[in-house]
């Protein structure tokens, strides 16, 4: 007799989840939050749906707990897996910047609506605007208790996702529901996300984009870095470097410990090159106004902010700056310190980190204290980088765990 699945949750893991468990046999029933599946799928990689990465390994993950599992769960259903099962679906898939795996017509709406058919075909029940008030494990089996209806089923798989982007349905009612089964978790946080400063002047460059290094330091110890594209805010700075380093940035504030960030603008050049670089560039124009001269080697809203904060102006033209200014100058530009008060928020960032820890399941993602109940995706306490490392590890653990969950 066929196994009834219940998958709670239509985002990357939860169809992959159900599509796994009916490919195995399984009757599956999919409940939705919101008012259709794979709404978060849409706003991936821009809206290109960054889908995995080649450069796949545990390195580009972050858990609280043993990433032997992690590791596990990638070698079962690898980035390979991952793409032949896509371009089994009928998807073509392009490489972008070496390793970047996105489908080829570039359209996240184009993927959700693959695995849609693919649900379709498999005749996966699927269930919209459910909202979930509890699970009861009685008598080996599951009841799942909705505002309108219960449902009954052999093996129920939790995809609810985070609290990131809640209009999508990610609202952390997952976490409710891991509390009310006594599942012990990792305190939620944000991740992959902006960073909010109180640094002085940051509005006259807000809006400007820049390739930077920037580094992450906790109690004034440089930890991480990341090079990039940043976006200067009026609150702050973003961009992908940005939330390459915000996780540890999240947890350290948590912690209580005194974050910062440098931004370089010149990681190619020597603080020395830099110098000589806007001496000469001061000396090629010494008769016009300072903010004149340095036409050209920055933007204008960086002279502007220069000119702020080192009263540039008080200078009559740009041979009369003296050696100590262009030193603070350079220092500014290479060495640009931004304390970080505080992350943005779920409705900003791109992942939850934390969520049920890692030791309570097993490696069919199963909850070590609920047989037949599986946890996976973004419930769980994994959290990738940037890249495809998120979606990957949603199609992973829902693959693995909607393949057992139909035995």
């Amino acid at each position: 007799m066929k196994n009834t699945v219940c998958v709670i949750g239509g985002g990357a893991s939860g169809i992959m989840a159900s599509i796994a468990a009916a490919q195995a046999g399984a009757k599956v029933i999919l409940l939705e939050h919101s008012d259709r599946i794979g709404k978060k799928i849409l706003l991936t990689g821009n809206g290109k749906c960054n889908l995995t990465n080649l450069h796949m390994d545990i390195s580009h993950y972050r858990t609280s707990g043993d990433k032997s599992l992690v590791e596990t769960v990638l070698n079962t259903f690898s980035e390979k897996d991952l793409m032949a099962f896509m371009q089994k679906q009928g998807m073509r898939l392009m490489i972008n910047r070496e390793s970047y795996v996105y489908p080829e017509c570039e359209a996240a709406a184009t993927v959700v609506n693959v695995l849609r058919r693919a649900l379709d075909t498999l005749d996966v029940s699927i269930y919209t605007n459910i909202k979930i008030k509890d699970i009861v494990h009685a008598s080996h089996k599951y009841c799942i208790e909705t505002e309108d209806k219960t449902f009954y089923a052999d093996r129920v798989v939790m995809a609810c996702g985070g609290k990131s982007y809640p209009k999508t349905g990610s609202d952390g009612s997952g976490y409710t529901l891991l509390k009310k089964l006594n599942i012990p978790m990792v305190r939620p946080y944000p991740a992959l996300t902006a960073l909010i400063s109180d640094k002085k002047g940051i509005k006259t460059v807000s809006g400007m984009r820049a390739n930077a290094m920037v580094t992450l330091l906790i109690n004034a110890k440089a930890v991480t870095s990341d090079y990039g594209q940043v976006q200067f805010t009026d609150y702050g700075i973003s961009g992908i470097p940005v939330f390459q380093v915000s996780t540890d940035a999240s947890l350290a504030l948590q912690a209580g410990k005194k974050v910062a960030v440098r931004v370089n603008l010149f990681p190619d050049m020597s603080e020395k090159e830099v110098f000589t670089a806007i001496k000469n560039q001061l000396t090629l124009f010494e008769a016009l106004p300072v903010e004149d001269a340095l036409q050209g080697f920055i933007h204008k809203k960086w002279i502007e902010y220069l000119n702020n904060k080192f009263k540039l102006r008080h200078f009559i033209c740009a041979k009369d700056i003296t050696e100590d200014v262009i030193g603070n100058i350079v220092n500014e530009l290479v060495n640009m310190e931004y304390n970080i008060t505080a992350v943005k928020e779920y409705d900003f960032c791109q992942v939850t980190g934390g969520g049920a820890a890692l030791d309570q399941i097993d490696d069919r993602m199963q909850a070590k204290a609920y047989p037949g109940l599986y946890i996976v995706g973004e419930l769980l306490d994994v959290t990738g980088e940037c890249g495809g490392y998120n979606l990957q590890w949603a199609f992973s653990t829902g693959y693995i765990a909607g393949s057992h969950a139909a035995i």
